[in-house]
């Protein structure tokens, strides 16, 4: 968008598929929301706290509800056999009639229960060492956090990429986060910034991702965790 302008729209991937088939349908260039292509597959949905097992219940489309999160499962046309997608989904809202996503018709008729879904993470993706199920969400708001405040200490970085692990061969466990930066091209960082970045990081990470999740927070009380190490 920084370089694009404002004028010319980014948005999402028009189509919600994978190698086993397209599942959903971009709902409007103005949101991330899909809706479900259930003439594609036969969808069912696993409750985000029963991912972690082997054979959790599943939910039909006309179960799900809104602001829940769900891993996908899908039955293709190709055979019998339910795939578990990896992909968690917010089921965000039903489709009615006072939605403007799309034309409706204007005499009565019954509107079929449409759930729009965005997607949250990979299940494979979480940091979970005692439950805290730190997701991408999590880790992305907490070092964008990060990188504000430095801004606002007048150290001129953005964000690039990251990558994390937990660090289970510790006691007290923690996380590890590599965290790659960009300088601004105009400003280049000095040595004693540069020193600041390296001194601040896992304190200011750790503090901004106890406000993104709430129950890593609570397991950094109680010690059940060790700070993270964010490397630069």
């Amino acid at each position: 968008q920084f370089y694009c302008g404002d004028r010319l729209p980014l948005i999402n991937l028009t189509i919600y598929g994978s190698s086993e088939g397209f599942f959903g349908s971009l709902a409007s260039i103005h949101t991330d929301e899909y809706f479900l292509l259930p003439t594609h597959a036969f969808f069912e949905f696993i409750k985000e706290e029963d991912i972690e097992q082997t054979q959790p219940k599943t939910l039909l489309v006309s179960e799900i509800e809104p602001g829940h999160r769900y891993e996908v499962v899908c039955t293709t046309d190709a055979g019998l056999v339910r795939y578990r997608m990896g992909d968690v989904v917010n089921c965000t809202r039903f489709l009615c009639r006072t939605d403007d996503l799309v034309p409706l018709p204007t005499e009565p008729v019954e509107i079929p229960r449409v759930p729009l879904v965005s997607l949250a993470y990979r299940a494979g993706s979480l940091l979970d060492a005692f439950g805290e199920k730190t997701n991408e969400i999590h880790l992305m708001n907490a070092l964008q956090q990060t990188i504000h405040q430095w801004k606002n200490q007048g150290i001129p970085v953005d964000f690039c990429d990251f990558t994390s692990y937990p660090k289970l061969d510790v006691f007290p466990m923690k996380y590890v986060i590599f965290l790659e930066l960009s300088e601004d091209q105009e400003c280049k960082i000095d040595a004693q910034q540069l020193q600041i970045l390296k001194t601040t990081a896992n304190e200011e990470v750790d503090r901004q991702l106890g406000k993104a999740n709430e129950v890593y927070q609570k397991v950094r009380q109680f010690n059940i965790l060790d700070p993270l190490d964010c490397i630069l």
